[in-house]
């Protein structure tokens, strides 16, 4: 599929993505809009940034979903006290949608088309595939910490694995295209 940078603008003769309304700008120059994004976020302060991408890229009543992965819960045991696994998961789901019924609100008048998700997996990467898949968006919008070196060997990319295994739109943001806040 067609990879689009933020900022740069397609030109009128360019394919617009299935899924993309076509917009202009004051310019008159054209670029791609979506119905329906997913912007899976990691609850670091980082990933919030990519919220500020999305009025140029939503189409006037598009929707957004915001995700976040959280793992299988374990069960723990700490003298007699035991944590089930299970009761584990469902404190993080329940922090994973506070937090992500925060970053919805930050949307504004978007607010009200936005969609909150927290899904189970060990698998961050195929989960945020599957999910976009099933939920028929027609792009991903996620932020990369852009690790270097032993880091990006040790932790690995997620957002390297959902380009490579969705057949949807993936439009990946750097720490350097945010606008500091």
């Amino acid at each position: 599929p067609e990879r689009f940078a933020i900022g740069l603008f397609v030109s009128v003769s360019s394919h617009i993505p299935r899924g993309a309304a076509a917009s202009r700008n004051i310019t008159g120059r054209r670029w791609a809009m979506y119905n329906k994004i997913l912007v899976p976020l990691d609850l670091s302060k980082e990933s919030e940034g990519v919220l500020e991408t999305l009025p140029d890229l939503l189409a006037p009543g598009g929707s957004v979903v915001l995700m976040h992965v959280i793992p299988p819960g374990r069960t723990r045991s700490a003298g007699q006290f035991v944590m089930l696994g299970s009761q584990q998961e469902e404190e993080d789901r329940s922090r994973a949608m506070v937090y992500l019924k925060r970053m919805a609100s930050r949307l504004g008048e978007d607010s009200a088309a936005a969609t909150c998700a927290v899904v189970v997996s060990n698998d961050v990467g195929d989960c945020i595939s599957n999910f976009a898949v099933t939920e028929s968006v027609d792009l991903i919008v996620m932020y990369t910490h852009d690790r270097k070196g032993l880091a990006k060997i040790l932790k690995g990319s997620v957002s390297k694995k959902v380009q490579h295994r969705t057949p949807i739109e993936v439009r990946v943001i750097r720490p350097r295209e945010l606008v500091p806040a």
